[in-house]
C-alpha cells in the first residue's frame, strides 16, 4: 500500500500546487451565470448527495456516458486558456478516447490506464477549482461547503456503506472520478475522492483572493499537511482504510477561515484583490485571445 499511497500523494500535490500555479497565470472564460454565491454552493451540495445515489441505480453504460460528458466539460474549462480554442476539442477528445480505450482494452486496474485517468482527474480538479475561485466564490462559502461536506462524509462513510459501494462500482468503469493506484490487488490499493481533492485545491485560491497571498499559502500548506497526516495514520494502521478525508480537512478549513475573518475582518471582493495583486500581462485570457 505504501507505494500506492505515495503515487496518490504525488497526484494530490500536483492537483493542489497546479491549481495554485494556474490561478495567477490563466483566466478561465467565465460562464454566463454570474458570480458564484451561497445558493450555487447549496446546489453543488445537493448534487454531491444525489449523484452518488443515481450512480448506484443507473446502468453501467449510462454512468460511463454521464462521466464522459462531465469530464469533457471540465477538461474544456481547464484547457481552453492553455491550448486555445482551435485545438481544444482535439485535445479533450484525445484524452477521453485514451481513457476509454485503455479502460476497455488493458482494463481499469492497469497502471497505464490509472496513470491516464489520474492525470485527467487532476486537470479536472484544477479547472473546476479555478472556475469557482475566479467566478467569485467567497472564502466564507467555501468554509460552509467544507463544514456541511464534513458532516455528510462522516455520516455516509462511517454509518452507511454508500461510499464503499460507490467506489467499488466506479472503479470498474473508465473515467472514474477518483485518483488511485495499485488497484490490481485490493490490499495494496489506495484511492482519494475527487470532492476531497477539489476542496483541498479550491480553498487556498479563495483564501488568497479574500485575505492575501500569506493566507492562501497557509491554507495550501495546512491542507497538504492534514492530508499527509491522514496518509501516515492509514499507513500505520492507526485509523481505518475507508476514511472520509473531509472529517479531518473540513475542521482545518473552517478554523482557518475563522482565524483570518477575526484577525482581518471582512474578506475583500475580487476587484479589490485584483487591484492589490494585478495579473501580469502574460496571463492568458481565452475570451480576448479568441477574437
Amino acid at each position: 500500500m505504501i507505494q500506492s499511497m505515495l503515487v496518490v500523494a504525488a497526484f494530490t500535490l500536483l492537483a493542489t500546487v497546479g491549481s495554485w500555479w494556474y490561478f495567477r497565470r490563466h483566466r478561465i472564460a467565465r460562464p454566463p451565470f454570474g458570480v458564484i454565491n451561497l445558493a450555487d454552493v447549496m446546489v453543488a451540495m445537493a448534487g454531491l448527495v444525489l449523484i452518488p445515489l443515481l450512480y448506484m441505480e443507473l446502468p453501467i453504460a449510462v454512468v460511463v456516458v454521464l462521466l464522459a460528458l462531465l469530464t469533457i466539460g471540465a477538461l474544456q474549462v481547464a484547457l481552453e486558456p492553455v491550448v486555445g480554442r482551435r485545438p481544444l476539442w482535439t485535445v479533450c477528445l484525445a484524452l477521453i478516447a485514451a481513457d476509454l480505450v485503455l479502460g476497455l482494452t488493458v482494463g481499469v486496474r492497469n497502471e497505464a490506464f490509472l496513470l491516464t485517468n489520474d492525470a485527467i482527474m487532476v486537470i479536472v480538479v484544477i479547472g473546476v477549482a479555478n472556475l469557482w475561485a475566479q467566478s467569485g466564490l467567497k472564502a466564507a462559502h467555501a468554509a460552509v461547503f467544507a463544514a456541511v461536506l464534513t458532516g455528510y462524509d462522516a455520516l455516509v462513510t462511517w454509518q452507511f456503506s454508500v461510499t464503499l459501494q460507490l467506489f467499488v462500482k466506479l472503479t470498474k468503469l473508465p473515467l472514474f472520478p477518483l485518483v488511485g493506484w495499485g488497484l490490481e490487488d485490493v490490499p495494496t490499493s489506495f484511492l482519494i475522492g475527487l470532492g476531497d481533492l477539489l476542496l483541498l485545491s479550491l480553498f487556498p485560491l479563495v483564501m488568497r483572493k479574500a485575505y492575501g497571498r500569506t493566507a492562501g499559502l497557509s491554507a495550501l500548506l495546512a491542507g497538504l499537511a492534514t492530508t499527509a497526516l491522514i496518509f501516515v495514520l492509514i499507513a500505520r494502521d492507526a485509523i481505518g482504510h475507508t476514511i472520509p478525508v473531509m472529517v479531518f480537512l473540513g475542521p482545518v478549513i473552517v478554523a482557518q477561515y475563522l482565524y483570518w475573518r477575526l484577525t482581518r475582518g471582512v474578506e475583500r471582493p475580487t476587484r479589490q484583490y485584483l487591484r492589490a495583486e494585478p495579473l501580469t500581462p502574460r496571463t492568458r485570457n481565452p475570451v480576448t485571445e479568441g477574437r
